[in-house]
């Protein structure tokens, strides 16, 4: 099997894969879902989460701390030497889920 074949068997998801995933995260975990609640259901489909906390500087130039987020991934074997790993971010506010991020790719070893 030629190198080029596994190459191109590995690299980033369309969109449709994005949304695909998308859907199903937020099938499991809706919008307006208790923020702390996303943890668990994410690890039912496959998820690691680790809390997070960023900072951004607003246009007074005070730094200033935003919600808290979650950031999950999960990794899967995909064709022989290769993995295809989902990111989400989860964003809040006022304690709900208010929107996810998702990204979708795949590495070879």
């Amino acid at each position: 099997m030629s190198a080029a074949v596994i190459l191109s068997a590995c690299g980033y998801a369309d969109e449709d894969e994005v949304d695909v995933e998308s859907a199903a995260i937020l099938a499991s975990v809706p919008t307006g879902t208790a923020f702390d609640d996303s943890p668990a259901a994410m690890r039912a489909l496959g998820f690691s989460c680790t809390p997070g906390r960023k900072q951004f500087t607003d246009a007074k130039g005070n730094v200033r701390d935003a919600e808290a987020h979650f950031s999950c991934v999960r990794e899967q074997a995909y064709w022989l030497a290769c993995k295809r790993r989902t990111r989400a971010i989860l964003l809040q506010l006022n304690g709900r889920l208010s929107n996810i991020l998702v990204n979708v790719g795949s590495f070879c070893a």
